[in-house]
Formats: C-alpha cells, structure tokens, sequence
C-alpha cells in the first residue's frame, strides 16, 4: 500500500482461524478513497479471552473481579479492559452491548484480579472483559452476573429530646427526622432506642422500639438526679444504621430508699456504725449527706444526731460514737441530695457490751 494518499480503513470482523497457527485474528479492509476501487485486507494478531472469569461479592456495593491470563496473548500482552453495567429488566447486557462509559482499563498485563467499589446496592450487574496487545483488543469473556447486597440505613437525626414530666415517674421525649433513602435502599423496619445513665454498665441498659414510620416516641422507668446517654438508630432487613446520640438531665429527687446494710460492731468501747448508700434506683440524686441518730434505749442519755459528708457514694460509709458500751442504743440513718432527706433506715438495736 503507498503511504501517501488518502484512505478509509473497516474493521470487519474478529474471527477464529482454527486451522491457522495463530487462532484469534482482526481482520481490516483499507480503501483507497481517490485511486479507484483498491482494497487491500490486514490481518492482526489479538489476544484470546482470559480466562475463569469470576465476580464475587466483598461488600454490599463492592465486588472482586478475577480471571486468569489468556491461553493465546498473540504477541506481548499490554493488559485487559473489564466491562460492567446495569441489568435491566433481566435484559442479556452481553446481547445488548456495553455502555463503554462503564469501562475500566487495566495496564498490567500480570494482574489477575480487580477490586470494584460504589456499585449500587441491590441491583443485578453484568461484567465481561477482555485483554489487548499492540493489535487492539482481543475476544470477550462470557458474561458473569452479580447482584449487590442491600445497605442498612443512614442514621437518623436527633430533633430534640426533653422532659414531658419532671417528677416520679418522669418520662421523656424524643422526635427524630428518618434518614434520607438512598437509590435501591430498603424502607426502615422499625427505630431502636437505647439509653443508661452515663457511667453505668450496660447491665443498666434500657431499649424501645417503634415502627418504621414513627418520628418520636417517649421513653420511661428513667431515674431522677442522672445524665442519661442515648441512642437512636434505624434498621430495615440489612441492619442498623449508625447511631445518632444525645443526653439527657433529669432533675433532682430526694431519695426514695434508705440506706442498706446497716451494721455495727464495738471496739475499744466505742461504737462504729457502717452502712452503703441506698439502692441506685433510689437515690433520686447524688447522695451529699447522711443523718445518724444515736438513742439511748433508758431514760438517762440524750439522743446524739451526727451529719455526715458523703464523699464517696459507692465506699462503705461509718459513724463513730464515743459512748458508754455497757448500755444499749437505738439507731437509725437518712440520705439526703441536694433536694432533702430521704426515709430512714429500719431502727437497729445495739446492745450491750458485756465483755467489757
């Protein structure tokens, strides 16, 4: 062919030469366009399909493309194009073609497989590819399909969080905006609430849900005197969204259980008396204080009433009293917070020391 001139050049087909050395030719036709009729016919080398094509999910909108290299490079293979798109309808993509928009380009001829993320959830995928060299691109694989996985939602947004009532038994509010739904999503089944005062353990975990359509509920069984964590989250059939979190205050109560455990031993003729603060669901509050009071059980003695500076709540807490051992007392105690006192203890007999 001279290569000055002006001409047209067709590809007309790719075709198996089976009784050729080299099977996989591309076959072009190049037409001098100002000499008259002048055909002359190329045949290039490509590249056979690779092989063992396989697509596998590795998360829900994420997929893992692998093959093997293909048995006839036909000369030195530059690397291999990996088409996907869309299903329609059950339409066959590989019959209807690729949109090459969809395309990726792979210029390593010795990687065998490829990663594939941001794919829409819940939608079917159809995937081919082919490896090229020099001469252009060779024969496509077989069509593999694949159908994503479904995402769980998007959290939910806090609108507000309050007080319906501020005294036993309180009960608060919360209103919440649903997650927006992304394309192929699911609908949310239901929203889960979870919430514990802050710095508990999870044993004092407490959980609601509501239908799917709910944009606030209230919550209950809360104590008085916390700060309550809570958590609000959306599930439809793939799982729970993330969590949207907030806290709550809830006012101050006197206590409404007494302290517990109360005891007492005599030493050196003395009396010591300990005792742990009242059940957590009763203390309505930090507890800031105590009241003991001492009574002689005979007409002689004077009542003794001590306060006593609660630092430390959760430490066994003591009293000492320096008085005559060898007669017997009554004894009882209170907790208070900063709203008041609460109800004594159960009245504790202390009888004599006889040993001393």
């Amino acid at each position: 062919m001279n290569k000055s001139g002006l001409y047209s050049a067709q590809i007309l087909k790719k075709f198996n030469n089976k009784s050729g050395p080299n099977p996989r030719l591309l076959k072009i036709e190049v037409n001098a366009l100002k000499e008259g009729p002048n055909t002359e016919t190329y045949y290039f080398e490509i590249p056979s399909a690779p092989r063992h094509l396989d697509v596998t999910l590795t998360s829900p909108t994420s997929v893992k493309i692998a093959w093997q290299p293909p048995v006839h490079a036909n000369g030195i293979l530059m690397g291999y194009y990996i088409y996907h798109d869309k299903m329609s309808g059950g339409q066959d993509a590989g019959a209807a073609g690729y949109n090459k928009r969809s395309t990726t380009q792979i210029r390593d001829p010795a990687k065998t497989y490829f990663e594939m993320d941001k794919l829409e959830p819940n939608t079917e995928y159809a995937f081919r590819m082919n490896a090229f060299n020099r001469n252009g691109d060779g024969e496509f694989t077989e069509v593999r399909t694949i159908v994503t996985g479904g995402i769980a939602p998007n959290p939910p947004e806090i609108l507000s969080l309050s007080l319906v009532r501020d005294d036993a038994p309180l009960v608060a509010r919360i209103d919440w905006k649903p997650p927006a739904i992304r394309p192929n999503e699911g609908p949310i089944n239901k929203y889960n609430i979870w919430y514990k005062p802050k710095g508990l353990s999870d044993s004092y975990m407490k959980m609601k849900s509501v239908e799917g359509t709910a944009t606030s509920t209230e919550i209950q069984e809360l104590w008085m005197g916390l700060e309550y964590d809570i958590w609000l989250g959306a599930e439809n059939e793939e799982g729970q969204s993330g969590n949207a979190t907030e806290t709550l205050l809830t006012p101050v109560g006197s206590p409404d259980g007494e302290p517990q455990g109360v005891q007492y031993e005599i030493s050196q003729g003395k009396i010591v008396v300990s005792w742990m603060p009242p059940p957590e669901d009763k203390r309505n509050g930090n507890i800031t204080a105590y009241k003991a009071i001492l009574t002689p059980m005979d007409s002689v003695g004077e009542r003794i009433e001590r306060k006593i500076d609660a630092t430390d709540s959760t430490s066994p807490q003591r009293v000492t009293f320096s008085v005559d051992a060898k007669k017997a007392y009554t004894f009882k105690i209170t907790a208070s917070t900063m709203k008041g006192y609460g109800p004594y203890s159960p009245v504790l007999t202390i009888n004599p020391d006889v040993s001393g």
